[in-house]
């Protein structure tokens, strides 16, 4: 297992992706949408998706 898959990632921008590792090893991730304009119209859908992970 690489450092990568051991910690939480919070990741900001179009195209990126958050992770949460929980401490039983079980991994999480929320994508975003890849395309900047939708990104735009769609970030306070994006943030309470990345809230309701962490």
């Amino acid at each position: 297992m690489s450092l990568e898959e051991k910690q939480t990632i919070l990741a900001c921008g179009a195209g990126t992706i958050t992770k949460r590792v929980f401490p039983d090893g079980r991994i999480e991730r929320c994508d975003n949408v890849k395309d900047v304009a939708l990104y735009i119209e769609k970030i306070d859908e994006m943030i309470q998706r990345k809230e309701d992970l962490l």
